[in-house]
């Protein structure tokens, strides 16, 4: 037998084995949790064939936090991947060291992270755009920042330094205000956004920039001005979750595709009607939550009223998909369905405090349900808060490849 034919045949063999134990894993149940750094269509024959791409964009950011999930990620599932970030002070340079005199966590992984430098190779070697998100969430910071317009230019030069470092060209925007802000503060953020794109063009030739705006900046005085920066940039990541939060005075749903008037002042139905009024559907990016939220409560309904959080019976808090499904394995609880905010949540008592718990999160089902609003809508694609909250869980990245990708 010739030498090519020996080698074929071998190729096949693993190539069937591969495929029988893909399909035996795929059939468990989330009873049995799937930890693998690979893709669930990984392939001895993915070399040999052009690679899969989405349809749409899918744009995740990766939190500095989550660099230790990175043997996760699939990048054959990802057009997109926002290294998250970098914060800017009130002058416009970037935040190297904190007020505690310590190197700045983000800074610090961006510049000594090897395994962030490896993704990085691997991700161009696949086609994916990485980008950096450049942050202010410090209100006073960012009102200083954008009144002082001559800092701009230090901002500019400072951030393609970075993105120079790391052979990048794209730039995500992240200024979060709290609480609402005046008008004149966004107006200034969008002429700083129109700074920027321009600028970034003019260095790098064609950078994708986008900004990531507040799922109720039409209805709410946010610092986002959708229609006007829609204008200015190349794609609005809407922020579609935090309608409820561990703060609200009752649990509920994170992202409600409805139920406004019911549990929510406003929900994503009405928001994408708003967002289609003002902007392109070729713009927008609408992000979807890979967390929720698990509440204190006082009893087992529906919406139940939050209780203040103590040392005894707990806090109410944010978990990852990955800590939700775990608690899901522990606990066993009924998985119910919210009709109007097409969301799962459960009730349960908690093991370690005997209080009762209440959790709304997204699973497969529920965001599902999303991506098809964004295909119906002809939406640019999905973004993910955040790559690597669900661990070593298979079944959303699934869900990405039949949805965006087949």
């Amino acid at each position: 037998m010739k030498k090519e034919t020996v080698i074929i045949t071998l190729l096949i063999i693993i190539g069937i084995g591969l495929g029988l134990t893909a399909n035996l894993l795929e059939k468990k149940t989330v009873e049995a949790k799937i930890i693998s750094p690979f893709s669930s269509s990984f392939s001895v024959f993915s070399m040999l064939k052009p690679r899969e791409t989405p349809n749409y964009l899918v744009y995740g950011f990766l939190p500095y936090w989550n660099l230790s999930k990175i043997e996760y990620l699939q990048l054959d599932k990802l057009t997109d991947i926002a290294y998250f970030g970098l914060y800017l002070n009130a002058d416009g340079s970037i935040r190297k060291i904190g007020d505690d005199g310590i190197i700045d966590p983000g800074y610090n992984q961006w510049k000594n992270n090897e395994d962030l430098v490896k993704l990085i190779k691997a991700a161009k070697a696949q086609g994916v755009r990485i980008s950096l998100t450049v942050i202010s969430h410090d209100a006073a910071a960012t009102d200083k920042l954008l009144m002082c317009e001559s800092c701009w230019a230090t901002s500019l030069k400072e951030i393609s330094q970075e993105m120079d470092s790391q052979g990048i060209r794209d730039v995500n925007l992240n200024f979060e205000y709290a609480d609402y802000t005046d008008e004149s503060y966004a107006n200034q953020y969008t002429k700083f956004a129109d700074f920027m794109n321009k600028g970034l063009d003019a260095k790098f030739g064609n950078s994708y920039v986008v900004v990531s705006t507040f799922a109720d900046s039409l209805v709410k005085p946010r610092v986002t001005k959708v229609e006007d920066l829609a204008k200015v940039v190349d794609g609005l990541f809407i922020m579609a979750y935090d309608f409820h939060q561990p703060g609200s005075d009752n649990a509920g749903p994170v992202a409600p595709i409805g139920g406004a008037g019911v549990h929510a002042e406003y929900d994503i139905g009405m928001m994408i009607q708003d967002y289609l009024k003002h902007v392109h559907p070729n713009k927008i990016i609408m992000g979807v939550p890979y967390y929720g939220y698990n509440w204190v409560v006082t009893n087992t309904q529906t919406y139940a009223e939050r209780i203040p959080g103590r040392d005894d019976i707990g806090y109410s808090q944010s978990q990852a998909y990955e800590h939700i499904m775990d608690t899901i394995l522990e606990v066993k609880p009924q998985i119910l369905w919210d009709d109007l905010a097409q969301s799962p949540y459960f009730t349960y008592t908690s093991p370690d405090t005997g209080s009762t718990r209440q959790v709304y999160f997204e699973n497969a089902q529920s965001l599902k349900t999303k991506y098809q609003l964004i295909k119906r809508n002809n939406f640019a694609g999905v973004g993910i808060w955040a790559l690597g909250y669900d661990g070593g869980y298979q079944e959303l990245w699934k869900l990405l490849r039949e949805e965006f990708v087949l």
